[in-house]
């Protein structure tokens, strides 16, 4: 009581400054999956179109954002691997330079920095000195990761402290010897949040890789939450209405104006950058920004663009190579650069696969394995590589009719109409359909014929569904000897001009 009183005198003999409203500005991206040219939806970027994105233009971005306010917090929100040829094969050999020379504050870890059961995660982090966050994963400190992740980390920025909580979707595929689990996303979150403000963090951003209705969820039930920076779902928040493939306004706001949710869509092709006004106890009083498209408006980082320019070289010979010629395009979900539901070019890949097994009773893959869409004309490696860029071997499952149900149930457990879906099943041989209010599978078929809960029935799909990942049951297989991959070559091959028609496997009842 006697301290408070002296501060009392000390302020009316000298005056004291009240606490000022502070501004944090943040630049972020989600979801860049390696692709490190500018692209657009077709994956034709002839010198006549414009396509968005790329890291060269992405570096220059930042770099004079970095420049003109030394203050900028700089955020990734997960998925750095996997979604090109680049990618596919030479991992991150180009990629940990290029992210080297931007000036990120903190990072996300995505589902598919576990594509290569974290060798090649481990080696990136481990060489990329920025703090990778995740509250939700518990991990074993006899696992390589243990000593790379932190549950938060806390970055000063103009004297003013703002924490970052990590958090990732359980879409994850975690090996069954390894010892690490992801934890009940809101208990871990909440519990980070608290533990930021017992050390007088007052400002505090989640760096998530959950996905938009996760992130909604989360805010709401985590009111502390100041801003949400987030991944997974490629959702684009922009407030330009007439962008086809927007999904909502820049930044979506949440809990009366107490929290803020951005993410900028898939590839790099947009950067958001946010300022958000704090007051002098951490509350938003105002904010503004926007998602930035990446285009030829700005000029490529000299130096990022050699880095680029030399990995092209490297690819040249292998991407160029002609597989086919396809007489018709298979797209994505209707307006959307995904599968969010059935979709032609899932159908496709399905139907292609069941070629090369004809004994199979049916195909099964999961929609978030499928990165781009087919288009009419010459496919080349590089195309192929872009579509379905995983090393993935094909493997056929043993499953009763119950086990086939069940798995088809969780394809749908997730679903969102308006959202990416990464464990939505993508069939052949399958039909049937379901209802979006209690997500229930009805009318199952197989081949033509009601589903026999007590038959057994032989799947094909891919070892990344048969070892657990996107949260299927790990379950025992029979390995084929070829990839996915080399599956698609080589039915594209036997097959110049093969003509499909997709059909209608699935029905859906909005609800």
């Amino acid at each position: 009581m006697r301290k408070i009183i002296y501060l009392v005198i000390i302020c009316l003999l000298v005056g004291c400054k009240p606490a000022e409203n502070y501004t944090l500005s943040i630049v972020h991206t989600n979801d860049l999956h390696a692709h490190l040219l500018p692209f657009n939806d077709h994956e034709d970027c002839a010198p006549d179109s414009e396509c968005l994105g790329g890291f060269a233009r992405i570096a220059a971005f930042m770099n004079q954002e970095k420049k003109q306010n030394p203050a900028t917090l700089f955020l990734d929100a997960g998925d750095r691997f996997t979604g090109t040829a680049f990618y596919a094969l030479t991992k991150s050999r180009f990629l940990l330079p290029l992210f080297k020379m931007m000036p990120y504050d903190a990072a996300a870890l995505g589902n598919h920095e576990f594509d290569d059961n974290l060798d090649e995660t481990i080696s990136f982090i481990s060489q990329w000195p920025v703090p990778t966050v995740a509250a939700n994963l518990k991990i074993s400190p006899r696992e390589k990761l243990y000593q790379h992740i932190r549950s938060s980390v806390v970055v000063e920025k103009n004297k003013r402290k703002i924490g970052i909580v990590g958090v990732i979707t359980p879409e994850i595929n975690v090996l069954g010897e390894r010892q690490i689990s992801v934890m009940p996303i809101k208990k871990s979150v909440a519990a980070e949040v608290k533990k930021l403000k017992r050390q007088k963090v007052d400002i505090i951003v989640v760096l998530s890789h959950i996905g938009l209705s996760e992130d909604v969820k989360l805010a709401k039930a985590v009111p502390d939450i100041d801003i949400i920076v987030g991944g997974h779902s490629h959702s684009l928040l922009i407030n330009d209405k007439n962008n086809p493939i927007r999904r909502a306004g820049y930044p979506m706001v949440m809990n009366g104006g107490r929290t803020l949710i951005v993410s900028c869509g898939l590839g790099g092709q947009y950067v958001g950058k946010l300022q958000a006004e704090f007051d002098a106890k951490g509350h938003i009083i105002g904010f503004s920004g926007d998602a930035m498209a990446m285009s030829s408006a700005i000029p490529n980082d000299a130096q990022a663009e050699k880095i680029i320019d030399e990995a092209s070289g490297y690819l040249q010979g292998v991407l160029h190579e002609k597989i086919a010629t396809l007489p018709q395009t298979y797209g994505y979900t209707e307006g959307k650069n995904y599968c969010s539901e059935e979709c032609a070019v899932g159908e496709y890949l399905s139907f292609l696969l069941a070629r090369e097994h004809p004994k199979v009773d049916a195909v099964l893959i999961n929609s978030g394995s499928i990165r781009s869409m087919l288009s009419a004309g010459e496919m080349t490696y590089s195309h192929l590589l872009d579509f379905y860029p995983y090393d993935s071997p094909a493997v056929i499952l043993k499953l009763s009719g119950a086990e086939l149900k069940n798995y088809l149930r969780h394809g749908i457990a997730h679903y969102h109409k308006r959202d990416k879906t990464n464990e939505l099943l993508q069939t052949f041989g399958v039909q049937y359909a379901f209802t979006t209010d209690n997500k229930e599978v009805l009318n199952v078929k197989v081949g033509g014929k009601p589903l026999d809960m007590k038959k057994t029935y032989k799947v094909l799909t891919s070892l990344f569904l048969a070892d657990g990942g996107d949260g299927y049951p790990m379950k025992p297989f029979e390995d084929t000897g070829l990839t996915i991959r080399e599956i698609l070559v080589k039915q594209l091959k036997n097959e110049q001009n093969l003509r499909y028609k997709p059909q209608r496997n699935v029905q859906i009842f909005q609800k």
